[in-house]
C-alpha cells in the first residue's frame, strides 16, 4: 500500500493549520520520526498534525461534498459545464472508474490521517509528560483513526486495517472485512469516550477538538451502520439528555459564521483565517455562485428544493433562489447555475469574502459541521422507531420540526405541523431537509438505509454502494488488494 510513501516526509509538516486558535507556527519538517516525539509539547503538536487531515480539501483533495452531496440527490455538480471537473461528473453518473482522481484522493487522505493518528498512538506512550495530558492526546489519536476508518468503509467497504504506522516496508496488507472495521472503529470511539473531556469543560483555545460528545456522536453513527438498534437509542438518548448540548433556536443561523460552535455543535472542522495562508476552507470558493467571486459547484438539485414543505424557514439556509435580495443587499443571480439554485450552505457576505480582506482563494473562514444535536437526535429516534418506541421518536422528530418552524422570524404557525405519529419516511425527510449540504452525508445514509437504488439514477445495486479501490492502489499492491465487484 504506496501511500504511506506519499505521507513519511510529510508526517511533520503539516502543522496545527486545520484550527483558529490552536495553529502552531513552528517548522517541523526537519525533524523525523526517530528523534521527535520527546516531549509532552511533541505529542500536542503530533495529534495536531493528525487533526490536519480534517480540513475539507475541497476539490484539490478528498471531498466529501462530491460524495456526499452531489453523488446523492441533494445537488447537481455545477461549475462550468460538465467538462468542469468531469470526474465528479462520473461519481454523479455512477460511471467512475478505478483511476478516478477524487476516488484516488479520498483512499490517500483518509489513510493518510490514519498513519498520523496511528504514529501519535504508538509513539506518545513511551513520551514522559503530564499523565492527563497523555491521556487526552492519545484518545484525540483514536476518535480520529475512527474517523478517517468511518470514511474509507462507507466509501470503500472492504479495506485494509492498519491499525500501527507500517515501519518495516510491507504496505501491502489484505483487505478485511467491513464488518472488521466497523468493529475497530467501535473500539477506538469508546476508548476515545473514556478520557474526552465534555463539551463544557473544553477550554475556549480547543473549539475544534475531539469531546466525549463528538466520539459518541461518531459511535452513534457507526451503530446505525450495522443497524444495532438497541445500542443506538440508548447512546442517542446518552447524548441527547447529557445537557451539553440544545437545540439552536435558529436553525437558519448555524451554517452562518456567527452560527459556528452554537449550543448544538457536537464537532466540527475549525478552518483557519489567516490571510494569505491558504489554511483555510475551499468551499466557500468552490460553491460560491459563479457569477460572484466563486466556481458554483454543488448547485442543490431540483429533488431536494421539492422535498422542502411550503414555508420551511430552513429552505432559505439552504438554498438561494433567483431575485432573492441576500443579507448582506446583493440580489442574487441564478440564471448561471445549472438547476437555477445556488448553495446557501457555503454562501458569505461581501465583507466576509476572503479575497476582498487581504486574503486568497484557501482563505475561506467557514467551518464544516460534522456533528450536530439535531442528527443525533433523528439517528435516535429512527432507531428509536425500530425499536417500536414509536412515541418517543415522534416527540424527537417533533422537537426539531417546532423549531424549524419559529425559525427566521416565521410566524406562520400552520407551517410545519406536527406529527401525530410518526413514520420512518417522515424520520427520512427530516434528516434531509435539517442538515442538506450542510453534513455532507445524504449519500451514505441512502446506501445505509438501502433507498440508493430506488432514488438515485444508474445507481446498480451491489456495486454502487462503494466506489472501487484505486487502481494505483492495486497495482503497487501486486494483486493483494481485489478491487470491488463490478468495476
Amino acid at each position: 500500500m504506496k501511500y504511506y510513501y506519499l505521507i513519511l516526509s510529510a508526517v511533520l509538516m503539516f502543522g496545527l493549520g486545520g484550527c483558529k486558535k490552536f495553529l502552531d507556527e513552528t517548522p517541523t519538517a526537519h525533524l523525523s520520526t526517530g528523534n521527535f516525539y520527546k516531549t509532552g509539547d511533541d505529542a500536542v503538536r503530533a495529534v495536531n498534525d493528525a487533526y490536519r487531515m480534517l480540513k475539507d480539501q475541497a476539490y484539490g483533495g478528498y471531498s466529501p461534498t462530491s460524495f456526499g452531496d452531489i453523488m446523492a440527490d441533494d445537488a447537481n455538480k455545477g461549475g462550468g459545464g460538465a467538462s468542469d471537473q468531469g470526474l465528479i461528473q462520473d461519481l454523479k453518473l455512477f460511471t467512475a472508474r478505478s483511476d478516478n482522481g477524487y476516488v484516488f484522493n479520498a483512499w490517500r487522505d483518509n489513510y493518510k490521517g490514519v498513519y498520523l493518528a496511528n504514529l501519535v498512538l504508538k509513539k506518545v506512550p513511551a513520551i514522559e509528560m503530564d499523565a492527563g495530558l497523555k491521556s487526552k492526546v492519545l484518545a484525540e489519536a483514536y476518535f480520529l483513526r475512527a474517523y478517517y476508518y468511518l470514511h474509507l468503509v462507507r466509501l470503500f467497504g472492504r479495506i485494509p486495517m492498519v491499525i500501527e504506522p507500517i515501519e518495516d516496508g510491507n504496505y501491502n496488507i489484505k483487505q478485511s472485512e467491513e464488518k472488521d472495521i466497523l468493529a475497530l472503529i467501535e473500539k477506538d470511539a469508546s476508548q476515545a469516550i473514556k478520557d474526552l473531556p465534555e463539551n463544557s469543560k473544553q477550554a475556549a483555545v480547543d473549539k475544534g477538538r475531539a469531546t466525549k460528545g463528538a466520539a459518541q456522536a461518531l459511535l452513534l453513527e457507526t451503530y446505525m451502520w450495522q443497524k444495532k438498534w438497541t445500542e443506538a437509542q440508548l447512546l442517542g438518548d446518552q447524548i441527547i439528555a447529557s445537557g451539553e448540548y440544545r437545540l439552536a433556536d435558529d436553525v437558519t443561523k448555524i451554517w452562518t459564521l456567527a452560527g459556528e460552535f452554537g449550543p448544538e455543535s457536537i464537532f466540527e472542522v475549525n478552518n483557519a483565517t489567516i490571510p494569505g495562508r491558504n489554511v483555510g476552507n475551499l468551499l466557500n470558493l468552490f460553491n460560491a455562485p459563479r457569477n460572484t467571486w466563486g466556481y458554483g459547484f454543488t448547485v442543490p438539485s431540483k429533488s431536494l428544493v421539492e422535498e422542502f414543505e411550503k414555508g420551511d424557514p430552513r429552505f432559505g439556509a439552504t438554498v438561494i433562489v433567483n431575485n432573492q435580495v441576500m443579507p448582506d443587499g446583493t440580489t442574487a443571480n441564478t440564471s448561471g447555475s445549472e438547476t437555477g439554485y445556488w448553495n446557501r450552505k457555503y454562501w458569505l457576505a461581501l465583507d466576509e469574502i476572503p479575497t476582498k480582506n487581504g486574503g486568497g482563494a484557501g482563505d475561506g473562514p467557514t467551518n464544516d459541521r460534522v456533528f450536530g444535536l439535531a442528527q443525533v437526535m433523528l439517528w435516535t429516534a429512527e432507531a428509536s422507531f425500530h425499536n417500536g418506541a414509536v412515541p418517543h421518536a415522534t416527540d424527537l422528530v417533533n422537537q426539531i420540526r417546532t423549531r424549524a418552524r419559529k425559525s427566521g422570524g416565521n410566524t406562520d404557525l400552520t407551517v410545519l405541523p406536527s406529527y401525530g405519529t410518526v413514520t420512518l419516511d417522515n424520520i427520512y425527510h427530516e434528516m434531509r431537509v435539517e442538515t442538506a449540504l450542510g453534513e455532507h452525508r445524504r449519500f451514505y445514509e441512502l446506501v445505509r438505509t438501502g433507498r440508493a437504488a430506488a432514488l438515485l439514477p444508474n445507481f446498480k445495486a451491489g456495486k454502487n454502494e462503494h466506489v472501487p479501490i484505486p487502481l494505483t492502489e492495486i497495482q503497487l499492491s501486486g494483486g493483494v488488494l481485489v478491487q470491488n465487484p463490478g468495476y
